[in-house]
């Protein structure tokens, strides 16, 4: 599932961020959707922020980062699907990334790649229903749900969403 205002994919694996070719871009989404499904998840997606800086050379892949933007999904061995809110319309992708995590306790994140977009500006798609109202009672659902998991904040006027939910033991020397 993807935005519909994504204006390219990018390889973040050097210094400078690559522009995919759309040829690229569907092996790169073919290979994430194997990988999440030799991996056990049933929903993956891609780095939500497209700065090389960001990118951990030594982890290139995450299995409980929250996706977004542009989302896949594949089916379990039983056929099973993750499960989405439907009354949720603008964080929605959050919410199904948290319950994933709560039900399959996996969620396949391919950190070198990213799809570029334009955050809650664009028209079209889903501003039909995106007001600040509506995005301000979505993020208080979301906080009284998902309590110490979730932590939504405003930087220099743009949303930040941080995910609480570590899969890895602390290690301590």
């Amino acid at each position: 599932m993807l935005d519909d205002d994504i204006s390219a994919c990018v390889c973040m694996v050097s210094l400078r961020c690559r522009r995919l070719s759309p040829e690229e871009t569907l092996a790169m989404i073919e290979n994430s959707a194997w990988s999440a499904r030799g991996a056990g998840a049933r929903l993956f997606g891609w780095h939500q922020r497209s700065d090389p800086r960001l990118l951990q050379r030594n982890d290139p892949f995450g299995v409980n980062h929250w996706v977004g933007g542009a989302v896949g999904v594949v089916r379990g061995p039983d056929g099973s699907v993750p499960k989405w809110d439907e009354l949720l319309r603008c964080k929605c992708d959050i919410d199904a990334t948290l319950q994933e995590l709560m039900d399959n306790r996996l969620v396949w994140n391919e950190a070198r790649f990213c799809f570029v977009q334009e955050r809650d500006r664009n028209l079209g798609g889903n501003s039909l229903f995106r007001t600040a109202d509506r995005i301000a009672a979505e993020k208080r659902y979301l906080a009284g749900k998902w309590k110490a998991h979730i932590r939504l904040e405003t930087y220099k006027s743009q949303d930040r969403v941080a995910m609480d939910a570590p899969r890895r033991q602390p290690v301590k020397l």
